[in-house]
């Protein structure tokens, strides 16, 4: 089974969970604030197990997707209108579009100002901004990496990876650690910078400790000892889940 409809009723209606398998022990049932949902499950799990927590999770998953709908609307960076909204470094931001004789982005106290030559345009508000997002992540992520880097990992004598940044449905970052390369999520730049830092450290610990086991946490813990609050913050306040 790779996916499941599940009827919310007549607010929300029906959505389509993705069921994705994976070398896991625990589940994973995350709702997105571009109101998508995803359930990650060990692979031996059977399908009637699945069908059967859902069921039992429909109130809740009605309720993350309620909540992203009444607090900022769909928060998605694809189709934007004037008016909506989107988080960028855990605030939210009112998004605007107004004509202008260059296409360009102008960020503001409480607004991400859109620029454009042809303000109907709707893919063509859709590619600057996404243009723009893409420019500050890289721009913020490099920046923050350097500084964990150079203050926590340099005296171990590794190569200061590369950083890339791309879309992701289920990762916050991952590590390349043949290739000394780590990849963060574009959307991960919603999240407060505390939240960003977090993800980072996570990454560049890799670089030392390929698996997640009890050195890879102590060293975790002893960089950044708020670590878990950071990431719990995350989970809430960028992608809901258990």
């Amino acid at each position: 089974m790779d996916d499941y409809k599940i009827d919310l009723g007549i607010k929300n209606g029906v959505i389509n969970i993705n069921i994705v398998r994976k070398p896991i022990k625990n589940i994973h049932l995350k709702v997105y604030r571009d109101l998508s949902v995803s359930l990650s499950v060990p692979y031996k799990v059977p399908d009637a197990w699945i069908v059967s927590f859902l069921k039992e999770k429909t109130l809740w998953i009605d309720k993350q997707i309620t909540k992203y709908k009444e607090a900022s609307g769909y928060n998605s960076l694809l189709k934007v209108k004037s008016g909506t909204s989107v988080q960028f470094l855990g605030k939210d931001f009112r998004i605007i579009k107004i004509s202008s004789l260059h296409d360009s982005i102008e960020l503001e106290e409480k607004t991400i100002v859109i620029h454009l030559k042809e303000v109907s345009d709707a893919d063509k508000a859709d590619k600057v901004l996404g243009k723009w997002w893409r420019e500050r992540a890289y721009e913020i992520y490099t920046r923050e990496m350097d500084i964990l880097f150079d203050g926590i990992f340099r005296k171990y004598n590794i190569d200061r990876p590369t950083v890339s940044v791309k879309k992701m449905k289920t990762l916050w970052g991952s590590c390349t650690i043949s290739k000394s390369k780590i990849t963060l999520n574009e959307y991960l730049l919603k999240a407060d910078l505390r939240c960003i830092q977090y993800v980072i450290l996570h990454e560049l610990t890799h670089l030392l400790y390929a698996y997640h086991n009890a050195d890879f946490y102590n060293f975790l813990t002893i960089q950044m000892p708020d670590w878990k609050e950071r990431k719990n913050q995350l989970d809430k306040e960028v992608a809901q889940g258990l």
